[in-house]
């Protein structure tokens, strides 16, 4: 089953709302556990 237009709009601001976050992160090491946790997520998304 597919998504929609609006739900991959969707699932992109969440992605991108994380990311923006990460990069605010001044501490890399907190950085570096938070891109760690949003790649350990896409995969999770690429394997459903």
């Amino acid at each position: 089953m597919g998504m929609t237009d609006s739900q991959f709009k969707g699932f992109i601001r969440f992605v991108l709302d994380d990311l923006i976050e990460i990069q605010s992160e001044s501490n890399t090491e907190k950085q570096s556990e938070k891109m760690k946790k949003v790649i350990d997520n896409l995969q999770k998304v690429l394997e459903d």
